[in-house]
């Protein structure tokens, strides 16, 4: 009796320690060089445990630098430290920076249009970006200013 006692505790404790990881939601803002964009893209990559639906995060700001950041298992990211890589796409026409889907521009193949991230070097390499984000229990603020090159 004491056996089949010790096994289904066993079992049970086994159960308990399996459930998903719990979502801590990242609410910050983001700017390059003081100024804020609209859809700089942030990515949290896990550093203390393998990539999964629950460490990879990605986020954009709004045209005031709001970020909001989720995974695909939903809002927020699990408990853990991360590497942290931005990118933010511009399109240039004539010299100008347009916004890409606006109203006013043509939905055409223009070949003049060129686009580019303007995020420095570093801060867009997984591997060398020298952002690192602790994410703990509860809510977590992610305020960074990306420096210019």
């Amino acid at each position: 009796m004491v056996g089949r006692l010790c096994v289904l505790l066993g079992f049970l404790s086994l159960l308990v320690g399996c459930g998903d990881p719990a979502l801590h939601p990242i609410t910050g803002k983001v700017s390059l060089d003081g100024k804020t964009y609209e859809r700089l893209l942030v990515y949290f990559h896990p550093l203390d445990r393998n990539p999964d639906q629950f460490s990879i995060g990605v986020g954009e700001t709004d045209k005031d630098g709001v970020l909001l950041l989720r995974t695909t298992a939903g809002p927020g990211i699990a408990a853990g430290t991360y590497r942290v890589t931005f990118s933010c796409i511009q399109a240039i026409r004539g010299g100008k920076t347009v916004t890409l889907g606006a109203a006013s521009e043509k939905a055409d193949d223009d070949r003049s249009l060129v686009t580019k991230d303007i995020v420095p070097t570093p801060y867009g390499s997984k591997t060398n970006s020298p952002v690192e984000f602790v994410v703990k229990s509860g809510e977590n603020v992610f305020e960074f200013d990306i420096p210019s090159k």
